[in-house]
């Protein structure tokens, strides 16, 4: 399997809402403007998700797509993080 090939997939199929849709299997609040608080401890909004699925934080001036955002803020290795984003939009991955 070809991980480099399978990110750019997953890049090209991330929308806002299939973002939103990660986001609160992961226990996070999303609000109607694609807002959401990144770390437990922010009072208000820290991020947001873009329109091509981007998230960007504000306070740390930190910006990536959903698998590294499980990666760098869960702590989950880069493929297992791939893999679970993978699946979740249906991607189906070639086992070799």
């Amino acid at each position: 399997m070809n991980y480099k090939q399978l990110r750019s997939q997953i890049k090209e199929s991330l929308d806002r809402d299939k973002v939103r849709a990660m986001l609160e299997a992961l226990g996070y609040r999303v609000n109607r403007n694609y807002m959401f608080r990144l770390r437990p401890d922010d009072s208000t909004p820290s991020a947001s998700i873009r329109r091509d699925g981007y998230i960007k934080d504000f306070g740390s001036g930190w910006g990536g797509d959903i698998v590294a955002l499980i990666h760098e803020y869960h702590g989950s290795p880069l493929k297992e993080a791939t893999l679970w984003v993978a699946e979740c939009l249906g991607i189906r991955i070639d086992h070799e």
